[in-house]
This record gives C-alpha cells, structure tokens and sequence, in this order.
C-alpha cells in the first residue's frame, strides 16, 4: 500500500480518455453468449471465454489507439462480489478466484498494447449487491456492502488495478462503502450512478444530492463521480437542475443506446442499438455541461461503432 492514492493519467490528460461500451449486451445479443444474472465473470473459467473477452477489449484499444488517447478497461466483475456467488453457481473461494483472473488478463494485456500515447487504466469493478431495478434502494446496509467490497478490493489491490470503480450504483449504503473500502486499501476510485429517464436515481433521489451526500459521509474521497446506463439525453436533463459545484466532480459518463427505460429494457428480447449518430450528438452536448470530464464511453447497447462515432465527434 501506499500513503495516497495513485495519481491517474485520465486526471492530467489534455484529451478526454475513452471507455468501453456495453461488453455484457454484446456478448448476449451479438455473440449469443448466456450470462446468468447479466455476468461475463464465469466467461474466465474458460480459454475460450476468455480469449472472446479479449478480442473485444482489443476492439475498444484499437479505436483509442487510432484516436491517439488513453483508455480505461473495467474487470469483468461487476457481479463479483460474494453476494452474487450463489446465483452463478459459484462457491465463494471460486467467485474470488475469478476476481483475479478479471485482473490478470488485464495486466499481462496491457504490455503488449500499450502506447505512450494510448495509456490503459485497469478499473477493478464493483457492482450493486442485488438487482438495483428491481429491489428497493434500501436494501442493503453499509456493513453488508463493506463486507462484500472488502473480499474484491483486496483482491484488486494484490493483483494491482490502478483503480476501482462502483457501477450502476442507486444505493447511497452500498457507494459510500465501496469508498470506505477504496481508502483502505489507497486506491482512487469512480462512483457511477444509474439514473432513470426523468434523470433522478431509482427511488426518486436527483443526481445533485446523491453526489453531495456521499462526498459528505466519505470526506470528499471519490476521485470522481459518473453516471452510466443511462442515455446521453436522459443525462443531460440530470444536469439541468446540477449546481457547477456538483458537475465539477463528475468525471465519467458511460451512455446508454436506448432512450428506453430501465424497465423496458428489462423485459426486452431484442437489442434496441438506438440512432448512434443522434447518441453521440446528445453525448457530444454534455460535453460543455461538465467541465471536469475526464472519461467517456457506452454502456447497455452500444458497441463499437457507438465508441468509433462518439470518438470522431469529440477529437476532430
């Protein structure tokens, strides 16, 4: 460990760095791959799980490294964590074995592909506890959220991600305790939030008080806020009401393809890959509305033309 958190490229950077898009939607709708309970993590039990997984990081690379800029890489586990064991017919030890290989595939990547100028970041991904779309917020209490944290964290440290990050958060218990556990263990950290189309969090919370409040109950800890799963759109009316004080501390965006809500979404067969050009569009005007912006990317939906896109429209 270290006395203070690493400093990131993506912080110092003159060139917004680029994320990936929606991996998971890819692999089920594209590749017709079955994840239980919308996870890639068990895909590292197998060689070939893991080699399709690394072919489809290698296309998000390629585009950065076309686009002269860095990139950030999230592990495949968002539903890592020991509370999602059972539901993928994993025992504990194996579900946090995986959490080391979702590192290590990064790490001996990285080296390999690596440019001065196209930096990679390895994000150690946390995810929501249970279903954030179909349980109440208030589901999960901060020691529970600790407990869970703490097992992946660690694992994240000993394999050496460069940063965590918390996922589709809505619960407020389940970001500030990914946060606590981020200071244990000195690393930066992102927390993304998830916000329905009248661009409040599940539950009714607007985006500027869940950001205040957990600046507040962490001591202003969290390198910088994001919001993901969420069209550009329906973030950009988040924003409206956003004092620059709270914009200032968003760093990340990841966009939806669909205008669809979350539970449309939830109970669709198809994929809804939306208008890609009206999506970088509305991306490309949240751009003046968050003057700290550091990271951008997709997430449900989207692909490769959707980063390709967005990346012509922001560097040229």
């Amino acid at each position: 460990m270290t006395s203070q958190p690493k400093l990131l490229p993506q912080l110092t950077s003159a060139k917004l760095f680029l994320t990936e898009a929606g991996l998971e939607t890819t692999l089920i709708y594209k590749k017709n791959i079955h994840l239980p309970s919308f996870s890639a993590l068990p895909l590292l039990n197998t060689e070939e799980g893991t080699e399709t997984l690394l072919a489809i990081y290698k296309d998000y690379i390629n585009i950065a490294l076309t686009h002269s800029t860095g990139i950030v890489l999230e592990t495949r586990t968002w539903r890592g964590s020991p509370a999602w064991s059972s539901k993928l017919d994993l025992s504990v030890p194996q579900i946090l074995n995986l959490n080391r290989a979702a590192v290590k595939i990064l790490r001996d990547l990285r080296p390999k592909i690596e440019t001065p100028s196209t930096p990679i970041v390895i994000s150690g991904t946390l995810g929501t506890l249970r279903d954030a779309y179909q349980d109440s917020t208030d589901t999960v209490s901060f020691s529970q959220a600790q407990e869970n944290y703490r097992a992946q964290v660690r694992i994240f440290a000993e394999e050496g991600v460069d940063m965590v990050s918390i996922m589709t958060a809505t619960n407020l218990n389940e970001a500030t305790a990914a946060v606590s556990v981020a200071r244990e263990y000195n690393l930066p950290i992102l927390v993304s939030f998830s916000i329905e189309i009248d661009g409040r969090l599940r539950g009714g919370r607007t985006l500027k008080d869940a950001v205040q409040e957990v600046d507040r109950r962490t001591g202003n800890y969290t390198t910088y806020f994001g919001v993901n799963c969420a069209h550009p759109r329906h973030i950009r009316t988040a924003l409206r009401d956003v004092p620059e004080d709270v914009r200032s501390r968003i760093g990340a965006i990841r966009g939806n393809a669909s205008l669809k809500s979350h539970d449309e979404l939830d109970n669709s067969l198809v994929l809804d890959r939306g208008d890609v050009s009206v999506w970088a569009e509305e991306f490309n005007g949240l751009l003046d509305m968050l003057p700290e912006l550091k990271v951008v990317g997709g997430c449900c939906g989207t692909d490769e033309e959707h980063i390709e896109t967005l990346a012509r429209e922001i560097y040229r």
